[in-house]
């Protein structure tokens, strides 16, 4: 061996001989491994496995696989690698001489003489060995490839990968990575996915599609995945920080369905034997609210917190609270009052809003005051401070600042009760009084101890001083909670008692009509703002007209008590100039438009007529009369004025505006009755009270025919309008009569005769069946009307202001209680209130969409219907 290698350029022959036969053998051994690979990857970079089904392309590779695996052994156990030894023989055939092998002899006799001899020998073999060559192999490679597919495999592999090569590493994937799922049923598995976005966001589910470019939705989402496979697949939701896999649980049908929170950008798939549906998600993040001051708190007159804010978030405020924190205090103890909101979850909002702050217990106190808006995420964010002091009650009756005092005292204190150790143990023993139970007060903080003593200084010799028994016994009550309270919170419940019993004390039973009226808007506020069921809008409704009337009969009795003579006539204010009275009509107009408004679904509009009526009985106020209307503002004379001191002009010009007004009060009924008969809704009949069936099933008995005449009743309305008419032809003829300058005779003859004459047009379009030209005549007469008072009160307005100068200048500026001006006819800026037209269009157009959403044809009608009517 150590011979061969000083022969140069052997050994590199030795190897190459061996790399031959090892090439040989390898080709000898694997042959049918090597076809097997070729035809595989030949179907791959053809495409042919690309068309065929997903059964036979993993049909292939499983073939493949199992093929490749076997042959792979028998090739294994076939072959034999070449030894040295083999490259050697071959390389020494083709000498006689055989070099390689003769050098490796040694003379058996080493001898002086024998030496230049055997050095020879190896001089005349190495020459020999110089000169063989590799020997050649096509003899071999021919019996083993006689159609030398040695050659021809890898150039058309090798074309078919140029020509194939933008998709060949595609191809070759797919090839590799079939769908094994195919095997077991998987074309018959069923997906539906959709993300639902956080309620608060108000966005709409989104329905997933598989292979659909990214989708974009809030964060906090839910992926809902519904499956109907033959087993439970698998959820995976791949996102950037983590890896999270959900089981899909079976439902009641007996498909999968599975969920999951989109908090981030996230890949989500579906995986049942592979990939069965893929999507990209992309979270958007939910930015914090905003809120800020606009104005600062402070006091109105009417003891209210008024203050102006804005807030914004990017899906809409859940929730503004004004959160109240004693600057004389440093333990962090906060009031959270709740600020409403114009409308549910605004993204946008800026108004001004007046809380009566006054039953706070830091009324009084100064404080920090901080806006705090809260999305429907549950984030939070804060205004800066404000700092103000909180307006209390002013009360001026020395039992009601007592009784307030006391409540505050309570409520003020924070403390904690002193524990005792076994303070059941007493009632353990036999015989033994259980006084730790009775014995509270004493380990009350001292802020509930001094209350309790106030209490008993209160109602000390109490015939002596109290007027209204059950406020005693009612502050007796509550020094028996107090008594029996184990902590502050017990204590506080005596809050409501002592708050109903100081109001009482100050104004009366009327403060529990107010409390009731207050209580009923909020809950009708609530229900608008909500977008509670028209039922439930309707309940609260009817409760609010219900509290609005108690409180007003309330309200008229408590005048009544404090010297009221006789109550004002129940007549419109607004009509007849008494601006002082119950305005009967006008508040009745206003609830049946709020009604209306409701109904239709103008929830802004209906809050603002809301917090107008309320406002309105807010301020009521009774002026002391002799009860026939004299000293009554808008009336003859002013307060304590006599008819015999006002100039005979004004009390004739007065008479007539009188007279207008009631003529006026009249036409409005007519129309109203007449625009109820066209909807076949009848009136009450004389004889009939107000809510009583007109009819079977609660309507009119004469119904509009098909020729729209109204047979009986439009005889009657036709009646009743040229009685109207009647009217002012009399009022012309006493104008004649009486002459110029007459009260009457500063009415505007043409006006009249313009009204007298749409009067008559309107009657004879009633008895002709024309509903619609009756109505615009009546409007006209109605419109012509109004104007003429207005005009009428403008001149007793002037000649009163000549008379009296600046003594009715003053007095001109003062409201009625339903903060309209006094005197004259309102001119309706204070409160708009939708006309009858508008409202029953309103009516109309909501009556006509609920009965296409009963005839709708199909599913997609029905549902832009139903979008509508949420609408209304």
């Amino acid at each position: 061996m150590a011979e061969l290698k000083r022969i140069p350029g052997i050994e590199p022959k030795i190897a190459r001989t061996k790399r031959a036969l090892w090439r040989l053998s390898a080709v000898r051994a694997f042959w049918p491994l090597l076809i097997i690979l070729s035809v595989f990857v030949f179907l791959a970079l053809t495409g042919l496995l690309d068309a065929s089904t997903d059964k036979l392309a993993a049909l292939s590779l499983i073939i493949f696989v199992v093929g490749v695996g076997v042959l792979g052994v028998l090739g294994w156990m076939r072959f034999r690698g070449p030894q040295r030894r083999e490259a050697i023989d071959l390389l020494d055939r083709q000498s006689d001489l055989r070099p390689l092998s003769t050098l490796n002899d040694r003379p058996a006799r080493p001898e002086a003489k024998g030496v230049a001899l055997w050095r020879a020998h190896e001089t005349r073999l190495t020459d020999a060995a110089r000169r063989l060559q590799v020997p050649s192999f096509a003899g071999r490679w021919k019996e083993v490839d006689p159609f030398y597919l040695r050659y021809l495999v890898p150039a058309a592999l090798f074309v078919l990968v140029l020509m194939t090569w933008n998709v060949a590493g595609e191809r070759l994937q797919r090839a590799v990575n079939p769908d094994f799922g195919s095997l077991f049923g998987a074309e018959t598995i069923r997906i539906e996915a959709w993300i639902t976005p956080p309620r608060h966001t108000g966005k709409p589910p989104i329905f997933l599609q598989s292979g659909q470019d990214a989708v974009r939705v809030p964060a906090g989402s839910e992926v809902t995945v519904r499956a109907e496979a033959p087993s439970a697949p698998k959820l995976v939701v791949d996102a950037s920080d983590e890896r999270q896999s959900f089981r899909f649980d079976t439902t009641p049908e007996g498909a999968f369905e599975a969920r999951a929170i989109i908090s981030a950008d996230s890949d989500i798939s579906v995986t049942w034997w592979g990939d069965r549906a893929t999507w990209q998600i992309l979270a958007s993040p939910d930015a914090p609210p905003e809120v800020e001051w606009v104005s600062t708190p402070e006091l109105t007159p009417t003891d209210k917190t008024e203050f102006s804010w804005k807030t914004s978030d990017d899906y809409g405020v859940s929730k503004l609270e004004l959160v109240l924190t004693r600057t004389d205090q440093s333990n962090g103890v906060e009031e959270a009052v709740e600020v409403q909101l114009p409308s549910i979850a605004p993204k946008e909002a800026e108004d001004t809003t007046a809380i009566d702050m006054t039953r706070n217990r830091w009324a009084g106190l100064e404080v920090s005051a901080r806006l705090r808006a809260t999305d429907g995420a549950g984030q939070a964010s804060l205004s800066e401070p404000a700092v103000f002091i909180l307006p209390e009650k002013l009360l001026l009756q020395p039992l009601a600042r007592a009784i307030q005092d006391i409540r505050v005292t309570i409520l003020r204190e924070d403390g904690e009760y002193e524990t005792v150790e076994n303070e059941n143990g007493e009632a353990l023993e036999a015989g033994a009084v259980f006084t730790a139970a009775t014995q509270r007060i004493g380990r009350a903080p001292p802020g509930i101890q001094r209350a309790s003593l106030m209490i008993e200084a209160v109602t000390y010799e109490a015939p002596r001083y109290f007027e209204d028994i059950s406020i005693y016994f009612a502050l007796r009550h509550v020094e028996g909670m107090l008594q029996a309270a184990s902590s502050t919170d017990e204590a506080d419940t005596t809050e409501p008692i002592l708050w109903a019993m100081a109001l009482r004390a100050e104004y009366g039973s009327a403060a529990d009509a107010l409390r009731a009226l207050q209580a009923a808007r909020k809950a009708l506020e609530e229900a608008l703002r909500d977008g509670a069921s028209e039922a439930e809008i309707q309940r609260r409704l009817e409760a609010f007209k219900q509290a609005a009337k108690n409180y007003m009969a309330a309200r008229m009795a408590e005048a009544l008590a404090n010297g009221l003579e006789a109550p004002p006539d129940d007549t419109d204010g607004a009509q007849n100039g008494a601006g002082a009275g119950l305005g009967g009509s006008d508040f009745a107009d206003m609830l049946d438009a709020l009604s209306d408004l409701t109904e239709t679904g103008a929830t802004d509009q209906a809050r603002q007529l809301l917090s107008d009526i309320t406002n309105m009985l807010e301020n009521l106020e009774f002026q002391q009369g002799n009860g026939s209307g004299d000293g009554m503002p808008g009336m003859p004379g002013e307060q304590g004025e006599n008819d015999e001191d006002v100039p005979q002009e004004e009390r004739e010009l007065s008479d007539t505006l009188r007279e207008l007004s009631d003529l006026l009060r009249e036409q409005r009924e007519l129309n109203d009755e007449t625009l109820a008969e066209q909807r076949g809704e009848r009136g009450p009949q004389p004889g009939q009270q107000p809510g009583e069936p007109q009819g079977p099933d609660g309507e009119g008995q004469d119904q509009p025919g098909a020729n729209g005449e109204f047979g009986e009743e439009g005889t009657s309305l036709a009646e009743r309008q040229d009685q109207l008419g009647d009217m002012i032809e009399e009022m012309l003829r006493r104008r004649g009569e009486d002459g110029e300058g007459a009260g009457a005779g500063e009415l505007d003859e043409n006006a009249m005769r313009a009204i007298e004459r749409a009067q008559r047009r309107a009657a004879d379009s009633l008895r002709d069946g024309n509903t619609m030209r009756a109505q615009r005549n009546q409007d006209d007469a109605t419109d012509r009307l109004g104007e003429l008072a207005q005009q009428l009160a403008g001149e007793l307005d002037a000649a009163r202001r000549e008379r009296l100068g600046d003594e009715y200048g003053s007095s001109s500026d003062e409201v009625d209680p339903f903060g309209r001006p006094m005197g004259g006819v309102a001119d309706g800026r204070d409160v708009n209130i939708p006309d009858e037209a508008e409202r029953q269009r309103a009516k109309d157009i909501l009556e006509e969409l609920r009965r296409r959403y009963g005839d709708a044809a199909d599913e997609e009608e029905r549902d832009y219907l139903q979008r509508l009517l949420d609408r209304f």
